[in-house]
């Protein structure tokens, strides 16, 4: 196979895919967000944010909707505070922020899981 460029030829702009996981942040300091910005980088996946730094109050389903019992219809039973915050920080430095609704991985679940379960262990 043969691949020819013609760099003369204007086809249209690069689409970026230089973002990244998991925002710098510990805490509530946010001030290593900058660096992303400084950094030119486009967006951040909030992917693994709710885990040990992320002091489980972050993105994840259960530490948004913590208590499964609760009613799904009803706002009450949702908690955006913190990922309002992450969210915010994201903006105000130019990354846009990829929302991603899971669950931070749990490398040891295969010993014991808190934050995953299986159907049958919400029941």
């Amino acid at each position: 196979m043969n691949v020819i460029t013609d760099f003369n030829r204007y086809t249209g702009t690069i689409k970026p895919m230089h973002g990244v996981g998991q925002p710098p942040f510990y805490g509530t300091d946010f001030g290593m967000i900058r660096y992303l910005k400084d950094a030119g980088i486009p967006f951040s996946r909030l992917h693994d944010v709710g885990g040990p730094y992320g002091e489980y109050r972050w993105v994840d389903i259960p530490n948004i909707f913590r208590d499964f019992a609760a009613d799904p219809t009803d706002p009450l039973s949702y908690d955006f505070t913190f990922t309002d915050l992450l969210i915010t920080a994201l903006v105000n430095n130019g990354v846009e922020p990829f929302f991603r609704l899971g669950v931070t991985i749990e490398n040891d679940a295969m010993i014991k899981s808190y934050r995953l379960f299986t159907e049958k262990e919400q029941l």
